[in-house]
């Protein structure tokens, strides 16, 4: 059986399994072993059927209570029900009786299925069930009850149609080895008894489960709202608690148990709404709004009851956040990250401009890229509320220019440095301190010089890396000398060029 109708079907299928492994054993004359597994498979199945008698009996215990509070809906079908169980019972207990009569045949009158001495018997159950054609007779009863549960099937419902086939089927086994054996000679000839008493549960089994996957099915089909429930509450679902003024606050107050048969009448402010308890106001006013109202509902028994309710909102003026996400500024040239958002607005209804600028969305939010150094940015975000794009507000943001680099060897700007630790550096580096942007400048061009007898000796190279004459002009300083670097012209990654401040050094 499928496991949607069916929550003991693995269980099943995995004793069924171990039965037929056992079987496959038995015909191969295995020890008495085998024969105390067959005990253990049967009591496993026994434990199933424990299982499935117990939930089926919730369920009949469901539509008892079910037609008790509405006759109407659940009557016919309680009624129907009440046959499945009488025809299960019936065809379970029919197979119990053989049970019954197979070990007593054997064992004698004492004879006890739950202490069976004869379990390798080989001739009753053949003597029972063909000879004294009892099998023959279980054959026609279980066609009979598995036809009666697929007639109160919709034929829509495949997937349980094919289960309750599968599960009750007596098909006759494929021919082998040129021999046609009939379903009752597959199932009880040439076995030992308790193989056959474990079968016969299986049996038992499968009626139980096919019980259970029916009145199941039939129980879903008893309206969702036919009164199981034992507490009526009126509830108010808004879209929003939380109002722009200028919008509709929307809400629908519906009662938390409804009977689709009958349709309560719904009064806000003595007026009624519609059957959907739809209910909608202008929002014209800021603050706290509270309403109130009853819902009046008719009882199975036709008395009409009111259930009060009360609910509020409250109702806010249009406001925006604009926070730049690393500076109180932006930067000509650069990528600025920058939070927008609405109260009560999600981000996809939020449309924003800009002056002096662009502006995109971001992975975390937006990215503004000013265009002109001293002229202010203006940020004006805008919403779409009840299908209409409305102003929120503004806000103004400087627009600076980056700010210069520093330029840097061995990572000093000035100071005492000793030549080895002068000739160890490749170049000059530029760097802004401190600044929350990625912004890299690249140095082009630079001036090494110092004073040599008296005269002034300078060498120029493109790049940021000393050139040969610079290093063999820092190889002959000696300590006390002053080395500068100066003429430092670098490129930064937003396209512009600076001429920077000379450095110098003391050599140690």
């Amino acid at each position: 059986m499928g496991t949607k109708y069916c929550p003991e079907a693995p269980r099943q299928k995995m004793i069924s399994v171990m039965y037929l492994v056992l079987t496959a054993m038995l015909a191969l004359n295995v020890d008495k072993s085998v024969l105390d597994a067959f005990v253990m498979v049967d009591h496993s199945f026994m434990q199933t059927i424990e299982n499935f008698t117990s939930k089926n009996q919730r369920v009949y215990s469901d539509f008892a209570a079910a037609a008790k509070e509405n006759e109407k809906k659940a009557g016919a079908l309680n009624e129907t029900v009440l046959k499945v169980k009488a025809s299960s019972d019936s065809l379970y207990n029919y197979i119990l009786s053989l049970k019954e009569l197979i070990v007593k045949t054997a064992d004698g009158p004492k004879g006890n299925i739950n202490e069976i001495v004869s379990q390798q018997d080989l001739h009753v159950t053949a003597l029972v069930m063909l000879t004294q054609k009892k099998g023959a007779v279980l054959k026609k009863a279980i066609d009979s009850y598995r036809n009666s549960l697929l007639s109160l099937i919709d034929t829509s419902n495949t997937e349980l149609i094919t289960s309750i086939k599968h599960t009750l089927d007596t098909s006759a086994p494929p021919p082998k080895e040129g021999n046609s054996p009939s379903w009752e000679e597959s199932r009880f000839e040439g076995y030992p008894l308790i193989a056959v008493i474990t079968l016969m549960s299986k049996m038992q089994s499968d009626v139980r489960n096919a019980e259970s996957d029916v009145i199941n099915n039939l129980y879903a089909k008893i309206d969702a709202s036919s009164f199981k429930f034992n507490k009526l509450q009126a509830h108010v679902i808004s879209k929003s608690d939380f109002v722009l003024m200028g919008g509709t606050y929307e809400a629908k107050i519906i009662l938390s148990a409804v009977d689709t048969t009958v349709s309560p009448e719904i009064v806000v402010g003595g007026s009624t709404l519609n059957s959907l308890g739809e209910y909608k106001v202008g929002a014209t006013r800021e603050g706290k709004i509270e309403y109130s109202g009853h819902i009046n509902y008719k009882t199975p028994e036709g008395i009409i009851v009111p259930y009060p309710f009360k609910h509020e909102y409250e109702v806010a003026r249009p406001s925006m956040t604009v926070s730049p996400t690393k500076m109180n500024v932006f930067y000509a040239g650069l990528d600025n990250p920058v939070s927008i958002s609405v109260p009560g607005i999600p981000p996809s209804n939020v449309k924003v401009a800009i002056t002096n600028g662009s502006i995109q969305s971001g992975t975390n939010g937006f990215i503004v890229r000013p265009d002109k150094v001293g002229v202010k940015s203006i940020i004006s975000v805008s919403a779409l509320i009840d299908n209409a794009l409305k102003p929120i507000g503004s806000m103004e943001f400087r627009v600076k220019k980056v700010p210069d680099p520093v330029a840097s060897v061995a990572g000093k700007t000035d100071g005492v440095i000793t030549r080895n630790e002068l000739m160890a550096q490749q170049g000059v580096l530029a760097k802004i301190p401190d600044f929350d942007f990625e912004m890299n400048f690249t140095v082009t061009s630079f001036v090494v010089s110092t004073s040599k007898g008296g005269f002034i000796v300078d060498k120029t190279t493109k790049g940021n890396r000393f050139s040969p004459d610079q290093i063999t002009l820092m190889k002959g300083l000696n300590p006390g000398s002053r080395l500068y670097i100066e003429s430092i012209v670098v490129k930064g990654d937003d396209g512009t060029t600076r001429n920077l401040p000379p450095i110098s050094f003391k050599i140690n």
